[in-house]
């Protein structure tokens, strides 16, 4: 791990965000809640946004640590994107040290996923799922350990195996078509969204693969006509983006981006079956 510290040491202390580590020390402590132990009481069963931060970063290094205990740049850049666009750059940088001090703990995965189980909506558990599926593609080298280690977190936090299968889809078609840009920077929110045009991939159009579409609305491509409205209408209630808004703007705009994505795979089904 000293290797994975030095690289993150490097760009929390000198030109990442240029603020002293004693300062972001200090921020810390109003920004995130129980260092310790990941255990937060709260009085509502929604999270409050500081919670669920902490739990991204928790989350995120199980799936780091995962793959040999190996942390790469590319995977460091994503985190150090979405900080910076869910926090000011001094709590962003506050966060950031609180990922490299969360790597170095002994995570207990099952407490902090029993949690999220516990007290998470459905709709907080997916977005939370998109952050992980997010980070782990943000290299070239996702691999079986990664996803292993997230379909590990999908199952522990309740997540059943279709939701996970269509978030999954989400990710896995927007990662065969495209080749990231690692200096214009591609995740316009945290959570590993996309554009076609104008953003930071390269590539051809995307080739879409209507197996995709109904896994991302989670039915048989044998389903009638009115069994696949019904699982569109169950699909756009899941990622609807007001289910999130408390979290955060930028945590609204990626549901926003994720609902569309269930509208264009059902517009998609609609026309490939000829429905009205």
């Amino acid at each position: 791990m000293g290797c994975l510290f030095s690289i993150i040491g490097m760009l929390v202390g000198g030109s990442l965000f240029g603020f002293p580590g004693a300062i972001a020390g200090a921020i810390l402590g109003s920004l995130i809640d129980n260092r310790g132990t990941h255990k937060v009481k709260r009085e509502t069963h929604y999270y409050q946004a500081n919670l669920f931060l902490e739990h991204e970063l928790v989350l995120a290094a199980y799936v780091a640590r995962a793959d040999n205990n190996r942390l790469l740049q590319s995977e460091l850049a994503y985190m150090k994107r979405f900080l910076l666009k869910n926090l000011d750059e001094s709590h962003a940088q506050a966060a950031l040290l609180r990922f490299r001090d969360i790597l170095d703990e002994n995570i207990d995965i099952n407490a902090v996923c029993q949690d999220i189980k516990a007290h998470a909506t459905s709709s907080e558990k997916l977005m939370i799922l998109h952050f992980l599926f997010g980070f782990g593609y943000s290299d070239d080298n996702f691999n079986d350990l990664e996803m292993t280690a997230i379909r590990n977190i999908s199952d522990l936090c309740g997540i059943n195996r279709t939701s996970f299968e269509a978030i999954k889809a989400m990710y896995a078609r927007q990662s065969y078509q495209y080749q990231y840009d690692y200096d214009t920077g591609g995740y316009e929110s945290g959570y590993g969204s996309y554009q076609e045009s104008g953003g930071g991939y390269s590539g051809s159009r995307i080739n879409y693969n209507i197996e995709d579409d109904y896994k991302i609305l989670e039915v048989s491509p044998d389903a009638t006509d009115e069994e696949v409205k019904k699982a569109y209408r169950e699909a756009a209630k899941k990622h609807h983006p007001d289910k999130v808004g408390h979290l955060g703007e930028d945590v609204r705009k990626a549901a926003e981006e994720k609902f569309a994505q269930v509208n264009n795979a059902y517009d998609r089904i609609k026309k490939a079956r000829g429905m009205n």
